[in-house]
């Protein structure tokens, strides 16, 4: 290759290998984007989101809201270990001294002052529109199967993938779930359960996450009951603190459990 300057000539050589390299640079196609996760890796990572440790105590409220007015509140722990065990204490307010304990597949309540505890069922109210499932017990993993929409839908200005989750048991209480993944931020956005019966009966929107600990979890969801007669009140689930912790297996009896 060679250019005039000073009146002269002058040439410079560039190696055939140099030459050689740019073309297969430019001729190289772009890296391939990495596969979106499987519909088993979404549901880890939902899972993961709300449940980040093996072995957690949380803190939380719930308020029932319509507009900017709250109409109620309830204070309550969680305790959780593994995939099985849960305690809620309700701490203050007309619930104050409450336990909800959930044991694999059977749950009771614990009312101060009665002598054997009431079997419920993870249906029972919290608090509001939130039942004792939507905080102690679900596992999509576990309880589901998912299949992937075509597309993407908007949630609160997110694109997201759209899954329909399949209970895997007979006696769930909701054999259909449809989920909004938030596909960049690898979270759920969007949840919407379904009774055997087909009716839609409740509306999940995650509306804030954190760092506990170095992992992302739930923050604050609010929980839409799509059978109430008043469909403007929705029930916010505020998660304050959270942080992993060691917990004896003695808690998650009745009697146990009665002394936290």
């Amino acid at each position: 290759m060679c250019e005039e300057g000073g009146g002269r000539n002058v040439c410079w050589q560039t190696p055939m290998g140099v030459i050689a390299l740019l073309c297969l640079l430019a001729a190289s196609p772009a890296p391939p984007s990495p596969a979106p996760p499987s519909p088993l890796q979404v549901l880890q990572n939902v899972d993961a989101a709300r449940n980040a440790f093996e072995e957690a105590v949380l803190s939380a409220r719930a308020s029932e809201v319509e507009g900017d007015k709250i109409l109620g509140s309830a204070d309550f722990d969680v305790y959780t270990k593994g995939e099985d065990k849960g305690l809620i204490v309700f701490r203050g307010g007309k619930n104050s001294g409450r336990r909800i304990l959930n044991v694999g597949d059977r749950m009771w309540l614990l009312v101060p002052g009665a002598t054997h505890p009431i079997p419920i069922t993870p249906n029972q109210r919290l608090a509001g529109g939130a039942s004792v499932g939507d905080v102690a017990r679900l596992r999509f993993a576990r309880d589901y199967t998912a299949s992937a929409r075509e597309g993407t839908e908007d949630v609160r200005g997110k694109r997201c993938r759209v899954f329909d989750l399949t209970a895997r048991f007979a006696k769930a209480p909701y054999p259909r779930v449809v989920l909004w993944y938030d596909e960049a931020a690898g979270l759920p956005a969007r949840l919407e359960f379904f009774l055997p019966s087909g009716l839609a009966a409740k509306d999940v929107t995650f509306t804030r996450f954190t760092k506990s600990f170095g992992k992302t979890v739930v923050a604050e969801m609010e929980v839409k009951d799509l059978l109430a007669r008043d469909s403007r009140v929705v029930t916010r689930l505020e998660y304050r603190d959270y942080r992993p912790a060691r917990l004896d297996d003695k808690i998650f009896t009745p009697e146990g459990a009665r002394g936290i």
